[in-house]
C-alpha cells in the first residue's frame, strides 16, 4: 500500500492554536511523521505533503497526491471551536458516497475502539460516520481522501489528549489499523476509483 499523509497547515498557517499556545500545524507535524514511521515499518510506502513547520499551498498537496498516484490521502488535523468547549473526533470526505466513505469507516471503527471513552462527532445521514464537505483536499485528490479531525486543540482536554505522546501514538496506531482494514476489505488497484 502507497499512502500520502498530510500534516495540516505549517509555516505561517499556523492553524487553530490552544489555550496555551499550541500551534495545530505542529501537532499534525508530529502525527504525520509518526503515522509515516508506522505505516512504513509494516513495509508499505508513505509520504509526507511536508516534512518541516513550512507552507505548503492546498493546491500544491493535491497536486503532489496527484502526482504520486497513492492508495488514499489522509489529512491529519486539529480542530477548534468559537466557545472552546467542543470536543470529540469528526473525519471528513468529500460529497457523495466514495471509496473515501469505506476508508473513513474503517479509521472510524478503529479510533472508536482504541478510545472508546472519548467523544465521537459523526453524521450517519448516509449510511456512513464521515461528514461531508468541498474541502479542496478532499475534492482536489484522485485518491481517495478522508480528513481526520483528532480533537479540539482549544479545548482543554482536547490539549492534553493532543499533546501526549501515548495518545499521539494509539492515535496513530488506530489510524493505522484503519488503513489496513480498509485496504484489506477493499482491494482496489490504485487510482482506479475516488
Amino acid at each position: 500500500m502507497k499512502i500520502l499523509v498530510d500534516p495540516g497547515h505549517g509555516g505561517r498557517d499556523s492553524g487553530a492554536i490552544s489555550p496555551i499556545g499550541i500551534r495545530e500545524a505542529d501537532i499534525t507535524l508530529i502525527l504525520g511523521r509518526l503515522l509515516r514511521r508506522v505505516v512504513t515499518g509494516l513495509g508499505h510506502s508513505a509520504y509526507l505533503t511536508r516534512w518541516v513547520d513550512a507552507f505548503v499551498s492546498l493546491e500544491d498537496r493535491t497536486r503532489l497526491s496527484n502526482a504520486l498516484q497513492p492508495d488514499c490521502f489522509i489529512s491529519l488535523h486539529c480542530n477548534s471551536s468559537e466557545s472552546g468547549l467542543a470536543n470529540g473526533f469528526e473525519i471528513w470526505t468529500s460529497p457523495g458516497i466514495t471509496q473515501a466513505d469505506y476508508l473513513a469507516m474503517e479509521i472510524y471503527r478503529s479510533i472508536e475502539r482504541s478510545f472508546p471513552c472519548r467523544r465521537f462527532r459523526p453524521d450517519w445521514a448516509d449510511g456512513f460516520p464521515d461528514k461531508e464537505a468541498g474541502f479542496h483536499v478532499l475534492t482536489r485528490t484522485q485518491a481517495p481522501a478522508v480528513l481526520v479531525e483528532l480533537e479540539f486543540i482549544n479545548n482543554a482536554h482536547g490539549e492534553e489528549f493532543l499533546t501526549n505522546p501515548w495518545t499521539q501514538q494509539r492515535a496513530v496506531l488506530a489510524i493505522t489499523e484503519g488503513l489496513l482494514q480498509w485496504r484489506r476489505t477493499n482491494d482496489m488497484p490504485r487510482g482506479t476509483e475516488k
